[in-house]
């Protein structure tokens, strides 16, 4: 195929058609997951109005349900429930209980899902099971590194004894979040994961985090309030909120419920413990908290550090303790930090959170008005406790909960990190052509590294299979559907420091009623050109952005992964 063929196959209207391959809905949970209602909004001076589609809350209720013992407790009917919200009682629209007391699987099995040759994507397949998926976060960057290698072995010891079948995925946090082992159940893979040495912070020391130039700072360091502490501190809470977010993207495409078992040694939401405050960031951890839970995530955090004899006594612990008690409150989860039984308290939060009933509710009160709302369960029977998130805030995305605008988080540059999370907000396949033959010309629109790209170049395509049900489309009067999202490739080196090379592309269609239904079906197309150096080892971050919702998917590709394509013999004509 020509260049300039290959060229016009990128274009706008190759997105448009529809897809021969069909790519799964995406799935909706917690808070955020809405339903689609009409609402009407004006245009500037010369366009047209138009109706967009508002969404309203429904909300997701996980409750754990336990006798005097702490036996979780089976058979109960949602007729023995009432919920509550503010006081008002609720009525459910869905109920369904979750339980372990079944059959684990006969062997550890790797979740995998069957491919075309050369094809990658961020959809997750079903597993056999609805237990919760267990995620645990080795939060290295706020977590001495003394405790590290002791936080090593007492996981190590955990794995040992898992039970068989359960899903388990590890992280790891020190300046960036990056994946350690993806979901699995096979023990050896999360042993050898664990026992890593990329679990051991590799960045600058933490008391050197608040001077990483790569990093935000937000405290004044002519202040002797903020300086030096303070500014490490808040940069460090910066990264933090960043990775749950980061989390809530990767975890938000994957149904049901997520555990969330988060080590880490502090994590103070303010500076210094009472005030003034050098930095007060409360209201951006409750909100990316919140975009946890709307992911259908509990947070179950445990200090690293285990039980200390100052507990009761050091104020700055008893601020770190309080916070980790109400990120779990506000997910259902239940926070760890008086005892030095690590294993056992992961053991603790995976049995008492795979035992649940999952209640869904449309609230009343539809109004983002930023104020909290309080969630109550009862049961119709005596001596039972009952676990589960508290409340949510009515937020928008785009607020703090003083009601005031924030900047948009840009989750695109999130999502093109090498090493990040394979976010699951937008589902897409892609199927990653490598011509067979080198090439020293570089498409339009690449913008290479001028010092890292020298001819010869490989070319490569990447063939686009996107399930529209991540992107939001807006209805116009004529009933035609209007969209605004991007996507894109960029090329890292082997280390992953350096962008080598990069290609976006932003689309604004407007689809007729027909070829939009059908792509809810089925899916559509797109197609990227990029060129990457013929020799040496690279990696494509690949991800497609929605620009109205924020949603966002991405997957990596490893290059040595990609085979490249059998040009057939020709056979002179005799």
């Amino acid at each position: 195929m020509s260049r300039l063929a290959r060229r016009a196959r990128s274009g706008f209207s190759a997105f448009f058609t529809v897809s021969a391959m069909a790519c799964v809905a995406i799935a909706t949970s917690a808070h955020a997951q809405q339903s689609a209602v009409e609402s009407s909004r004006t245009q500037g001076a010369g366009q047209p109005g138009y109706v967009i589609r508002a969404r309203v809350p429904l909300t997701i209720v996980d409750v754990v349900v336990t006798d005097a013992k702490g036996n979780p407790v089976h058979g109960l009917k949602q007729t023995d429930f009432t919920v509550l919200e503010d006081g008002n009682e609720m009525q459910p629209n869905s109920f369904e209980e979750h339980r372990t007391d079944q059959a684990a699987p006969a062997a550890p099995t790797q979740l995998e899902q069957k491919l075309p040759p050369n094809t990658f994507t961020n959809v997750t397949p079903a597993p056999p099971q609805a237990t919760p998926i267990v995620i645990l976060l080795i939060d290295n960057l706020n977590t001495p590194t003394a405790v590290q290698q002791h936080l090593q072995q007492q996981m190590l010891g955990y794995i040992k004894r898992m039970p068989q079948g359960t899903r388990v995925a590890v992280l790891g946090l020190t300046y960036r979040l990056f994946i350690v082992q993806g979901i699995t159940t096979d023990k050896e893979l999360l042993s050898a994961a664990i026992a890593s040495q990329k679990n051991i912070y590799i960045g600058p020391p933490m008391e050197d985090v608040g001077q990483d130039p790569a990093g935000p700072t937000t405290a004044d360091l002519t202040d002797p309030i903020c300086a030096p502490d303070g500014n490490q501190m808040a940069t460090r809470a910066q990264y933090t909120m960043a990775a749950m977010r980061q989390i809530a993207r990767y975890l938000s495409g994957m149904s049901g419920r997520k555990n969330l078992i988060w080590f880490s040694g502090s994590f103070p939401p303010k500076w210094p413990p009472a005030p003034p405050y050098c930095y007060d960031f409360t209201d951006e951890l409750t909100a990316a908290t919140g975009v946890l839970a709307d992911a259908h995530v509990v947070i179950n955090p445990i200090e690293s550090r285990g039980l200390r004899v100052d507990n009761n006594t050091n104020r700055k612990l008893l601020e770190e303790h309080y916070n980790m008690d109400l990120r779990a409150e506000q997910t259902g989860g239940h926070a760890v930090y008086t005892s030095n039984d690590l294993a056992g308290a992961v053991d603790d939060a995976i049995n008492s959170e795979a035992n649940f009933y999952t209640l869904t509710y449309t609230p009343v009160n539809q109004s983002l008005d930023t104020r909290f709302r309080t969630i109550t369960v009862k049961v119709d029977q005596p001596g039972l406790h009952l676990v589960y998130r508290n409340g949510y805030y009515a937020v928008a995305p785009d607020v703090t909960l003083s009601g005031k605008k924030v900047e948009k988080v840009n989750a695109m540059q999130a999502a093109m990190m090498r090493g990040g999370l394979d976010a699951t907000q937008i589902l897409f396949k892609a199927t990653v052509a490598q011509a067979p033959v080198t090439e020293t010309t570089l498409p339009a629109d690449n913008q290479p590294d001028a010092k890292q790209m020298k001819p010869p170049y490989r070319h490569y395509t990447i063939s686009y299979s996107i399930d529209v049900h991540g992107i939001d489309f807006a209805t116009s009067p004529d009933g035609s559907y209007r969209g605004n999202f991007e996507y894109g490739v960029r090329v890292y080196n082997a280390d992953g420091d350096e962008i080598v090379n990069s290609v976006s592309t932003t689309v604004s269609p407007i689809l007729p009623p027909t070829v939009y239904r059908s792509m809810l079906r089925t899916g559509a197309n797109a197609s990227q050109q990029i060129d990457v150096p013929a020799t040496g080892d690279y990696f494509l971050r690949i991800a497609v952005h929605d620009l109205a919702s924020d949603r966002v998917g991405a997957i990596e590709v490893p290059t040595a992964s990609i085979a490249p394509e059998v040009v057939p013999a020709v056979t002179a004509p005799k």
